[in-house]
């Protein structure tokens, strides 16, 4: 059984085509019947409509065998008032599932991935934030790739915030309980014996996604098709990632 990561994992950072072996490993799992859930933090574009855009690129994921942050968002915090700070997509899409942007008087900050965040971005949370405004990442990515350039993921900034005003913060995505427990759902919907232990996920990031999945017991398989390349495996903690593969063809070839 598995759960698989998309940015970095399946489609490539470069320019959002299928990475080497990704189509044939869905189909393959979809042909042997074996569980998986795909489980991606898309903070840009409503959640049927990604996963449209997976579709369309050759990935053939079935019906009930999706996850990210837009679908267990409402588990957290209910449309409402509140401060978002992210790319213009997930200020719009957040405004198209009922948010409201609001700078002054929010029920809470939400922070998303953007490669433009600014020190005037950073002064209005904290603000914010010191007035008791509760914090939620939209997940805990470490590292955010665009356009070969390695950028602070949600997690990083999230926690710089935190360590800045002394505010904890919660999370909508990965690597949080609440979203593996939803994906775990949608897993047992497959395979009703189904249990972290019997699960392994695969991603390209280590920080972010594996090793909190390790905690809970799941077996970890780092890609290093997206954030992490071979002159970086020093510096993993080795102990929290069981496989370490090229890219998705070679996980595929083992499964075919």
């Amino acid at each position: 059984m598995y759960f698989i990561d998309v940015q970095g994992t399946l489609i490539s950072d470069s320019d959002k085509s299928p990475i080497n072996g990704a189509c044939e490993l869905i189909d393959t799992l979809n042909s042997k019947l074996i569980p998986y859930v795909i489980i991606t933090n898309n903070t840009k574009i409503k959640s049927d409509e990604f996963l449209q855009t997976l579709r369309d690129k050759g990935l053939a994921i079935k019906d009930g065998a999706y996850l990210d942050p837009f679908c267990v968002l409402n588990e957290i915090i209910n449309p409402c008032n509140v401060a978002l700070f992210g790319a213009k997509e997930f200020v719009q899409t957040m405004q198209d599932i009922g948010y409201t942007q609001d700078l002054k008087d929010p029920k809470a900050i939400l922070i998303a991935s953007w490669d433009k965040f600014s020190f005037d971005d950073f002064a209005l949370i904290n603000e914010l934030a010191l007035k008791g405004v509760k914090i939620i990442a939209m997940h805990e990515t470490s590292i955010y790739k665009k356009n070969g350039r390695l950028y602070p993921g949600v997690g990083a900034i999230a926690s710089m915030i935190s360590y800045s005003t002394g505010a904890k913060f919660s999370s909508v995505g990965k690597p949080s309980l609440g979203f593996y427990t939803a994906a775990l759902e949608l897993l047992k919907q497959q395979n009703a014996k189904a249990e972290f232990k019997d699960i392994t996920i695969i991603s390209d990031d280590a920080t972010g996604d594996l090793y909190g999945a390790k905690e809970l017991n799941m077996s970890t398989a780092l890609v290093l098709s997206g954030k992490i390349d071979k002159s970086s495996i020093a510096n993993l903690n080795r102990d929290k990632i069981d496989n370490i593969y090229d890219d998705v063809s070679k996980i595929w070839e083992i499964l075919r």
